[in-house]
């Protein structure tokens, strides 16, 4: 764990986790895309850095056991 230093006291921060930024890949075209399981677990189990790094990470899921594709409207 990284911690940051702040005139007041020490504290954690969290890298930035972007799933699926571009549109593509499984979890856009699922039912429970933004409401997913996977998605939270993703995003809890992210490692702290320094927010000085600006570090970004971009995945793309293009497989799921728990996918259930969007019907058309």
């Amino acid at each position: 764990m990284h911690l940051v230093w702040s005139i007041v006291f020490w504290y954690p921060a969290r890298m930035k986790l972007d799933i699926n930024p571009r549109g593509n890949g499984a979890c856009p075209l699922c039912v429970s895309n933004r409401n997913c399981r996977i998605q939270r677990k993703l995003a809890d189990n992210v490692d702290e850095l320094s927010p000085a790094n600006e570090e970004e990470m971009e995945i793309v899921v293009y497989s799921c056991p728990y996918f259930k594709e969007k019907v058309a409207p």
